[in-house]
């Protein structure tokens, strides 16, 4: 068994990735850590809607795969639209883990919700795991 968590390292993000490895661990399977940043050249307008260097990411996913209890494998990668990397990246998982930013409906509208596109587009079952402040009420 295979599952996917697609992590901006925020707060939220690194909350679904906890969830997605202890999953892993009951379920002995292994997990793709996953971070997608828009590519500032093909989205320059959104270039800092994912925060974090692409080698910032993969050193602090590397440290998150080092310390974890199951198999994982690491995966940073740039792309014009978010949502359509994290899904085709997930292509073969069982699960696919993502978090809710808890954006108010105006955010959602004026930039869309990334959790939401994945949701409808990947063919594996999406966990989505609520934004921190939400999952504490």
């Amino acid at each position: 068994m295979k599952l996917c968590v697609a992590t901006d390292l925020s707060p939220s993000g690194t909350a679904a990735v906890e969830r997605a490895l202890a999953m892993a661990k009951a379920l002995g399977a292994e997990v793709l850590l996953l971070h997608v940043v828009h590519d500032p050249e093909l989205a320059p307008a959104f270039s800092d809607d994912v925060p974090g260097s692409v080698e910032d990411a993969r050193n602090e996913l590397e440290a998150i795969a080092k310390d974890a209890a199951v198999p994982c494998a690491v995966d940073v990668r740039t792309a014009e639209h978010v949502a359509d990397a994290i899904v085709d990246a997930s292509k073969g998982c069982d699960y696919l883990f993502v978090s809710s930013q808890g954006k108010s409906t105006f955010e959602r509208f004026r930039v869309g919700s990334i959790a939401t596109a994945v949701m409808r587009k990947s063919e594996a079952p999406v966990v989505c795991c609520p934004h921190v402040e939400q999952a504490a009420r």
